[in-house]
């Protein structure tokens, strides 16, 4: 391969893809390079965009080691954290290659996600963190408890959302404070808290943790909503308070419980004698 097109190291015009994934579909996808031109690499096309990243290192040790990306603030990926994050975790690959390269053969050499962001005069920062880093860390273990512990509508839960959802319309909007038309809560409204709202924003579906009910058909949501005005329809999907009643009365999951409602409130260790 370098024997056809690779003659000398001032002659190198390498390039670098940046493949980030933010969100479901292709509009939760943003392709950007930092060659001046467009590349198309993988039947997926890559749009030129001022970037560079700091120099990748492997030390070894990678509990601490980051990868600090620089972009104009008017860059394509600073508007997709500029106004609100992203729901998803937010992943990237880099790939390195040669713009002359015949074969057009661009290897992957950073994968990883984007943690956070900041803005300093006209530039952006990112900071990244490599997947061997989630890799090495500890996950959380499952604990003995009363409540359940299970994402709801996750995996473990298996409740499926749908069933869960309703429909509404929006009536008016007061900052993160939506209200609905009346008649939008097929159950008790209050048993949409810790539950979320839904919506498109035209190219990705848009989601909000409903974190209080103030009122009967209000609801207060975590975040900004984007996109989002009145008359528009809306999903409202049912929360959960991680209690037997809820997973029993409401969603009808009982048999994917989680926690342990029949834990003792006697201590076994305690002074306490056991034949009477």
């Amino acid at each position: 391969m370098f024997e056809t097109f690779f003659t000398s190291r001032g002659a190198s015009r390498p390039a670098y893809l940046y493949d980030i994934t933010f969100g479901d579909g292709a509009a939760g996808k943003l392709r950007i390079t930092s060659a001046e031109v467009q590349v198309t690499f993988g039947a997926e096309t890559f749009e030129p965009a001022q970037i560079k990243h700091v120099q990748i290192v492997s030390s070894g040790s990678l509990d601490n080691t980051t990868l600090d990306i620089n972009t104009p603030r008017t860059s394509p990926l600073v508007e997709v954290f500029r106004i609100y994050p992203p729901e998803q975790v937010v992943n990237m690959t880099i790939y390195r290659g040669e713009l002359d390269d015949p074969d057009v053969d661009f290897k992957a050499i950073w994968s990883g996600r984007i943690l956070n962001f900041a803005m300093q005069g006209l530039e952006a920062t990112f900071s990244c963190e490599p997947i061997a880093t989630a890799v090495r860390r500890p996950g959380l273990r499952r604990t003995y408890q009363y409540g359940c512990p299970h994402v709801l509508y996750g995996p473990h839960c298996r409740k499926g959302k749908v069933a869960a959802s309703s429909a509404g319309t929006v009536a008016a909007i007061s900052g993160s404070v939506v209200t609905l038309d009346p008649g939008w809560a097929a159950a008790d409204p209050t048993k949409y808290l810790r539950g979320m709202l839904e919506w498109s924003d035209g190219a990705d579906t848009v989601r909000r943790t409903i974190l209080q009910i103030p009122g009967t058909d209000q609801m207060l949501l975590a975040g900004s909503v984007p996109g989002l005005t009145v008359g528009d329809a809306v999903v409202p999907v049912l929360g959960c308070n991680h209690r037997m009643d809820d997973c029993r009365d409401l969603h009808g999951n009982i048999l994917n419980y989680g926690g342990q409602p029949w834990i003792t409130k006697i201590n076994p260790l305690g002074p306490r004698t056991i034949y009477y």
